[in-house]
């Protein structure tokens, strides 16, 4: 299995988020062989696709043509929509985010899932106390509960 994760948010903890979606998502998929992604996002742009989320289910299956990849996951953090808030004793955050989120069965050339994931949460406290951050993280804790039952619902664990 090879596994494509992207980080669009351009935020001051990056690494942070990416981590945090590599985790979830290899630990739901422990019972495979999994292959970093990077060499065919390569190969993706080389085939003129920079946008993966646009790529159709053929440029992907292209991508992997004579690899010994069973399944492609690919997940994408976009920017998140945040929304500020202030009161006189407090202030806070909203953050909506949105995970597209591509499954793909290479061998019988079909996708097992395509679609996208959005939630939203908050966080607010004292003045001074609160950034986007924990906004962001909660609302991707949300969608992992989602994607959790996605791959249990969908994927073979018996590989």
């Amino acid at each position: 299995m090879a596994t494509i994760y992207i980080n669009n948010a351009k935020a001051t903890y990056d690494d942070e988020i990416i981590a945090k979606l590599t985790e979830r998502f290899n630990a739901k998929l422990k019972t495979y062989e999994i292959r970093k992604g990077d060499k065919y996002v390569e190969k993706l742009h080389k085939m003129g696709v920079t946008d993966i989320t646009t790529a159709e289910r053929t440029d992907i299956l292209q991508a992997f043509e004579g690899e010994n990849v069973d399944y492609v996951v690919y997940a994408e953090v976009q920017p998140p929509i945040l929304k500020h808030w202030m009161s006189l004793f407090n202030q806070g955050y909203a953050a909506t985010v949105t995970i597209p989120v591509k499954i793909i069965d290479v061998k019988g050339s079909k996708y097992i899932y395509n679609g996208k994931f959005t939630e939203q949460a908050d966080n607010s406290a004292v003045i001074g106390g609160v950034g986007t951050k924990s906004a962001v993280m909660k609302a991707m804790d949300k969608i992992f509960v989602k994607t959790d039952e996605l791959l249990v619902s969908r994927m073979p664990m018996n590989k």
